[in-house]
């Protein structure tokens, strides 16, 4: 089985949170793999099925679309935009062994304003969860589980309150 990632749609709750942190508009820049020669998010594999981005190359380019997708949500994307985040995929893993999953997410995200950094941080997010025997339901629920990371990784960074500091800093 070879499927492709679904994309994620805006949350509601980070959606919120912006609002409420009063998050200035922002531009995206380049969203890397850390993996170098061997890149570490090209694809997810869960007994032998593999698991692709829904649009460019690697789960980097998906989680920048992520950052995206609640970014305009909000109303706060401006390609025009003084302040910067970009980000490094460090860890993108999901796997499972009959009787149970794990997925997990990481990405050292930072800020420049006006083409100098400002603020880097890592940032992690994992889950858990009871798997199926049958690979027909634990296939896809793997690849669920692991999609469901992007968000809430968004909605980790948007909600530290040093990452918005960075972003409303003069």
């Amino acid at each position: 089985m070879h499927t492709r990632v679904d994309e994620t749609p805006p949350s509601i709750e980070t959606l919120k949170l912006m609002r409420a942190a009063d998050i200035p508009p922002v531009a995206l820049g380049p969203f890397t793999d850390a993996g170098g020669k061997r890149p570490l998010a090209r694809t997810v594999v869960i007994r032998g099925s593999t698991m692709k981005p829904p649009k460019g190359s690697n789960f980097a380019e998906f989680l920048k679309l992520s950052f995206e997708s609640e970014l305009k949500a909000a109303g706060k994307l401006d390609p025009a935009a003084g302040i910067v985040v970009t980000g490094r995929l460090t860890e993108s893993r999901a796997s499972e062994n009959l009787s149970k999953g794990g997925a997990a997410l990481a990405a050292e995200i930072s800020v420049q304003r006006n083409g100098v950094p400002v603020f880097t941080r890592p940032y992690r997010i994992d889950t858990l969860w009871k798997s199926e025997f049958i690979g027909a339901l634990a296939i896809p629920e793997a690849f669920r589980q692991y999609n469901t990371l992007y968000p809430l990784l968004v909605r980790q960074v948007f909600a530290d309150p040093d990452f918005q500091k960075a972003l409303k800093q003069p």
